[in-house]
């Protein structure tokens, strides 16, 4: 028999602690509640598996509207860690660290209104390799959310992506992270989202893009209204550095882009991927060196590409472009329009 939360019952020579969850001397409470925060009492650093006690504070924390809070340590997650509608955070991005010990299985799913996280890490003890690309191996999973924020978290590993944005997310802040060594982007935005800033983070060592917006033709929307600003992506990254491939109403500005297998700043629409025309993109003010790398690429620092649909209203101004590999700027693909594609008259810097 189970009490709230999930926890045992109390019997006649247990009582409940005013958390609802039992003083027996056997079962250790999951959680205090202090200043406001609910502070999870996961056993960190046991090597035991957490997860059934950080969905038990996630629960309590989501019921009473409470931040839910992690103290300094490791805590070990076997499964998907679902968050609805709670700010999670931890003690420092060095201090708190979650890991996931299965590596098709390890995703913290940020659901509902207003999930956060924050001041932690994520890491997989291992890896898979990318394969289908199954969310539940990314490292966050952000599905049919609004007003959610991840701030000064460390990724580090992943099977797929780093942070998938899906499911018409809105209003998303993703800002001051460290993203390394993910199977696949280090950051997606896709299916519908919209309204969502990416800031001064830094992003390494990525299985395919730094940053990518995009939108399929199969997609209920176009993904839009995104802000790329003031990031530090590519060193080593196996394709490009932003790339936006469908999607409209895109800032990308103020980034610096080097060393990534294929373009630094990629702006198409695809046959190859069935994806959606790329709609008033403006690219200001960044600057991309020595990309390309790739021998079999021959990629430029900033490629403009389109094999169907329709390019339109793309803007580039003011950018510096270094050390290409290749050529500066390209503009490649014979099929589909490309209009109004605008070098600004402040000149792009080789």
């Amino acid at each position: 028999m189970s009490g709230p939360e999930g926890h045992p019952s109390p019997s006649s020579t247990q009582e409940a602690s005013p958390s609802g969850v039992p003083t027996d001397e056997q079962d250790e409470p999951a959680w205090t509640i202090e200043d406001g925060s609910l502070h999870c009492l996961a056993g960190a650093d046991d090597r035991e598996d957490d997860l059934k006690t950080l969905e038990a504070c996630t629960e309590k924390a989501k019921a009473d509207g409470l931040q839910l809070r992690l103290s300094e340590g490791e805590y070990r997650i076997g499964d998907i860690w679902v968050v609805d509608g709670v700010k999670v955070r931890g003690a420092g991005a060095d201090k708190t660290i979650i890991v996931s010990t299965d590596p098709k299985r390890g995703s913290i799913d940020l659901e509902g209104g207003g999930p956060s996280l924050s001041d932690l890490s994520h890491v997989y003890e291992s890896t898979v390799k990318r394969g289908n690309g199954e969310n539940a191996k990314n490292s966050i999973t952000v599905r049919n959310a609004n007003g959610f924020r991840i701030e000064n978290v460390h990724i580090d590993k992943a099977s797929t992506a780093g942070i998938l944005v899906q499911e018409s997310s809105e209003d998303g802040v993703i800002a001051d992270n460290l993203i390394e060594n993910t199977g696949a982007d280090g950051i997606h935005i896709t299916d519908g989202s919209t309204r969502i800033r990416i800031e001064n983070n830094k992003v390494s060592g990525t299985g395919d893009d730094a940053i990518a917006v995009v939108s399929y033709l199969k997609d209920s929307a176009v993904t839009h209204d995104v802000t790329i600003a003031g990031n530090d992506v590519g060193y080593d990254s196996k394709a490009r550095g932003i790339s936006v491939v469908g999607g409209e109403d895109v800032t990308i500005e103020r980034n610096t882009i080097q060393r990534t297998e294929m373009a630094g700043i990629y702006i198409s629409v695809e046959k190859e991927w069935e994806t959606a025309d790329t709609k008033n993109v403006t690219v200001q003010k960044n600057t991309i060196e020595h990309t390309g790398m790739r021998e079999s690429s021959d990629h430029p620092n900033i490629l403009v590409y389109a094999s169907q649909g329709k390019l339109d209203d793309i803007t580039f101004d003011a950018n510096t472009i270094k050390n290409a590999v290749n050529d500066g700027i390209g503009v490649w693909g014979g099929r589909g329009p490309r209009e109004h594609l605008f070098l600004e008259q402040r000149p792009q810097r080789f």
